[in-house]
């Protein structure tokens, strides 16, 4: 099984000290991964002057560049395959090559922390969302098995630090970064919940 990563996810999971963990939390090693060409070109760039957007420190970059290494070459689609989503409104460039890339490879799933690009998916027709059903994770799903795998304190170690660079992980955590377990399962329930339920049958994936 192979993982395309999205630069949305693949920076916040660098932020949050959890991308190198990806083969632990998900039993996909990152030899198995891929990402955008792109991503290591920001990354190499943020090194030397952070974007405020991606990059908020000169580690996550760093952290992005050692997965990067150790990840397959991303994937070529095919040019009328990029075509069904370039010009679709809330669907960027790179999440369009994406997209087409999991059409190419069947066998592929996406993480992503664009939640606009998978609104804009789910609003598409049926036909054209199908081959995406049960292929997609977000980014909450990694917060929610680190927490199983860690605890709550030992995710918050990690996540509170950056946790404003996400809106709904901001929220689950607490505006404090205190909310307690409950609280946190509850919310990433929620968020994924409404993510599973913008289309039927549902992009999100039920498990890692």
């Amino acid at each position: 099984m192979r993982l395309l990563i999205d630069v949305d996810a693949l920076c916040k999971l660098a932020h949050w000290g959890l991308l190198d963990e990806i083969p632990l939390l998900m039993g996909i090693p990152l030899q198995e991964c891929t990402t955008l060409a792109s991503s290591k070109y920001r990354a190499i760039k943020a090194k030397s002057k952070l974007d405020g957007r991606v990059f908020h420190a000169v580690e996550a970059a760093d952290r992005v560049l050692e997965a990067i290494a150790l990840m397959q070459a991303p994937i070529e689609p095919a040019s009328q395959s990029l075509g069904d989503f370039e010009n679709v409104l809330g669907i960027d460039a790179g999440e369009a090559v994406l997209l087409a890339s999991l059409v190419a490879a069947p066998d592929t799933r996406l993480l992503t922390g664009d939640k606009r690009a998978l609104r804009a998916l789910a609003a598409l027709p049926l036909e054209a969302r199908e081959p995406f059903h049960g292929r997609v994770i977000c980014v909450e799903r990694i917060i929610e098995a680190g927490l199983n795998q860690w605890g709550l304190d030992a995710l918050r170690s990690r996540v509170c630090p950056w946790k404003k660079i996400d809106v709904a992980v901001n929220i689950i955590m607490g505006s404090r970064c205190d909310a307690g377990e409950a609280s946190v399962r509850e919310a990433l329930a929620s968020y994924i919940g409404e993510l599973t339920s913008l289309c039927d049958p549902s992009l999100i994936c039920e498990k890692l």
